[in-house]
């Protein structure tokens, strides 16, 4: 017997490992089922694969909020019940507090006009174009150390041993923090991605997620205060210092911009290289393409990110009753956009699951449309031109052949927690 759409998404939801390596037959039938939009019922959300609806709800923050991107309130339950419980415990009681009165603010991804906009214009200096165009030597020369680490191996493991560090070691250093404290920061990052995309996480994963928060926020919030008295070039003194209209951000606004910056500005970062290793690994004849002609290395970072981007989806609920393409849709009723899916709709470009460096226009939805399009953008281009490039200079560059795919278990965030390869060893770079 055939599972339903509903039976498939379910499945989708319980982290089913075919199914988050390969959604894409999914996203096919669902968008062939719609009509032009599918309610699930196990997601208690539309899902919204349709390019052109999904721009409808981006454009109009007004009728669909941003306030719950990552869960339906359904979901969020089981963070909720099992912070209850955890709060029982001594040596966790202040950070569940803490975490109470967090959870109560709005801060960038989770905000709306008119918080949304005041946020924005306090932070966009922090990713402003030419501090952006001055850090890529330095990209350049992280990039170089971390590849001659492992270059005279002629093996690696592509995702830890480089797209995790890449992004992780640049975000450290843009918040100015020391990186001898590398694995903690990467540990907080990866905690707080817990609630993200896992629909009954586990009271072990909530309490770390808690936990990580109130260590991140103790750390941080001391240095903010250090910022504020002593400014210096870098992203806690623009989130420190920043404001609109003679008003500075609130302190939540702070500690919630900055943490959103460490998860954003690495996980995601780390997904598109590792999605861009293993084209490179997998298609000899586009990588001798490409090492033959770098300036096709943008075009192709623009592809990685629309065939397999690193956001399979994210939530939006409606404030006022509206409706998707003529279906009735009414107030407090989420919609699920799945913008892997968007960028692969056939009514955006021809032979969509095609991998085609060539495809112009491409008006992938990867970093979101509108209001909320990725602050961060700039640098996640950035990185993945800088990656692409030093792995396009691995020869004869392969997977192994011990390398088994592995994925995030998240329906939201999709990326290879692994990518094991080969290539001619280099003695020397340079």
């Amino acid at each position: 017997m055939t599972d339903s759409l509903d039976d498939r998404i379910r499945r989708l939801l319980d982290r089913d490992e075919e199914l988050l390596a390969s959604p894409w037959q999914l996203f096919d039938d669902v968008r062939e089922a719609s009509a032009p939009a599918f309610y699930s019922e196990a997601m208690g959300a539309w899902v919204i694969t349709s390019h052109r609806l999904l721009h409808q709800i981006l454009v109009d923050p007004a009728t669909w909020s941003n306030c719950s991107p990552t869960a339906t309130y359904e979901f969020r339950n089981p963070v909720a019940e099992h912070a209850h419980a955890i709060e029982k415990e001594p040596e966790m009681a202040e950070a569940v507090r803490r975490f109470r009165n967090r959870s109560r603010g709005r801060v960038l991804n989770t905000a709306d006009p008119p918080e949304h906009v005041r946020q924005r214009r306090a932070l966009n200096r922090a990713f402003r174009p030419d501090r952006l165009r001055a850090l890529q030597p330095e990209v350049a020369s992280v990039s170089e150390s971390l590849v001659a680490a492992f270059a005279p191996r002629g093996r690696a493991d592509l995702v830890q041993e480089y797209a995790v560090l890449l992004p992780m070691v640049m975000i450290s250093r843009m918040l100015g923090v020391s990186e001898d404290e590398l694995a903690v920061f990467k540990g907080w990052s990866d905690d707080f991605a817990i609630p993200i995309g896992r629909a009954r996480p586990s009271r072990d994963e909530v309490r770390s997620y808690i936990k990580s928060e109130y260590e991140f926020d103790e750390y941080f919030s001391v240095l903010v205060e250090q910022r504020q008295a002593e400014p210096r070039d870098d992203l806690i003194s623009d989130v420190a210092n920043a404001e609109v209209d003679g008003e500075p951000l609130t302190h939540e606004e702070r500690m919630g911009a900055l943490r959103q910056f460490l998860l954003a500005g690495n996980e995601t970062t780390t997904t598109l290289l590792g999605n861009i290793g293993h084209r490179l690994a997998t298609d000899r004849g586009l990588r001798d393409r490409l090492a033959a002609d770098r300036d096709l290395v943008p075009a192709f970072v623009e592809e990685a990110l629309r065939h397999e981007g690193p956001v399979t989806g994210l939530f939006r609920v409606a404030t006022r009753d509206t409706d998707l393409g003529g279906e009735p849709v009414a107030e407090g009723e989420f919609a699920w956009l799945a913008f892997a899916a968007a960028n692969r709709d056939p009514e955006l470009c021809p032979v969509p699951h095609e991998f085609d460096i060539a495809r112009h226009p491409n008006d992938h939805v990867a970093f979101g449309y509108g209001e909320h399009y990725c602050i961060g953008q700039g640098l996640a281009r950035l990185e993945a031109t800088v990656g692409a490039n030093a792995m396009l200079d691995l020869p004869n560059l392969v997977l192994a052949r011990d390398h088994r795919d592995a994925f995030m278990d998240s329906y939201i965030l999709r990326g290879r927690t692994r990518l094991l390869v080969g290539f001619d060893p280099i003695t020397a770079l340079g």
